[in-house]
């Protein structure tokens, strides 16, 4: 590990072999005690109102993208650390024709008052559900975890995992931490501890029995699979939202705003992919040129020797 910055007064550093990023280990060990951030009601003042932007907009349609994405019929969707449980009451509002097909779990929830009436909210761990699930979301959560912490999680959701069972991570990875936002790194105040990076996520998740693809044009997002599968390309991502399962297909657009959320994940995955090509086909061109005035260089030179 290598120094990368303070955030106040923590010191932040950066592992050379993966380029995860996380905060210093006195830190780390102190969040595993529950010393370094309470989930107290001064964090979720601040919290619930993100959430419910997140909740009534991107999440949902992150929701929509798990079964356009997924190799299995989807029935049971859980939203792991679900906060005040602002996604399912997207989905009672949005999709109320199946929103018995929704979960939520919780650790440390907001106050009774804030949290969300729905009949599938729980409060308590990965540890605490039974059944299995045949995927979900967990949205800006491994960031506040602490590598061991992590690692207990992902085995848990084994546990939980139907095969193919499909799970849409969303947390800002060290390319986008380092380039798009540098305060996302914040102990105290969001209590983000950790911006993990794809290399440095293999082998929990390898271990657990997952394989994870990576999600082209976002550098803070990726899939989670539970099975030994190749890793995917854009192109065969692509392929999986052009082939959406009939099964997704019908039980999403069975529901009030189905249609519309079918169109908008199947819009968003590829948007995402095609403007990765672009962005690609734009730095090969820009190394062309490059390459193309250096030749030009030197055949000059060598004219006028």
């Amino acid at each position: 590990m290598t120094p990368l910055r303070y955030v106040e007064d923590v010191s932040f550093l950066r592992c050379t072999g993966c380029g995860t990023i996380l905060a210093e280990k006195d830190f780390l060990d102190r969040t595993i005690a529950g010393e370094a951030r309470i989930y107290d009601d001064a964090y979720w003042k601040e919290e619930l109102s993100s959430a419910r932007e997140r909740g009534f907009g991107a999440s949902i349609i992150r929701l929509a993208e798990v079964f356009a994405y997924a190799r299995r019929p989807v029935r049971r969707f859980l939203d792991v650390s679900s906060g005040a449980g602002v996604l399912l009451d997207a989905t009672a509002e949005l999709l109320p024709e199946i929103a018995n097909t929704f979960w939520g779990i919780e650790p440390f929830p907001p106050p009774p008052a804030f949290r969300s009436q729905h009949p599938q909210y729980c409060v308590g761990f990965l540890s605490s559900l039974s059944g299995c699930f045949d995927g979900g979301v967990c949205i800006e959560v491994i960031e506040h975890l602490p590598p061991p912490v992590l690692e207990q999680l992902v085995g848990e959701l084994a546990r939980l995992s139907e095969p193919r069972a499909l799970w849409y991570f969303n947390s800002a990875q060290p390319d986008y931490v380092e380039n798009i936002e540098p305060g996302y790194l914040d102990p105290h105040n969001r209590g983000h501890i950790a911006s993990y990076s794809l290399k440095g996520l293999r082998h929990s998740f390898r271990k657990a029995g997952f394989t994870l693809h990576a999600l082209p044009g976002r550098d803070w997002a990726f899939l989670a699979e539970y099975g030994d599968n190749p890793p995917e390309d854009g192109n065969d991502l692509l392929n999986r939202v052009s082939t959406m399962l009939p099964e997704n297909r019908d039980h999403l657009t069975s529901a009030r705003f189905g249609c519309l959320l079918v169109a908008a994940a199947t819009e968003s995955a590829r948007c995402y992919i095609e403007a990765s090509r672009a962005a690609w086909a734009i730095q090969e061109l820009k190394k062309a040129k490059e390459r193309k005035k250096r030749s030009l260089f030197k055949v000059s030179a060598w004219f006028h020797r």
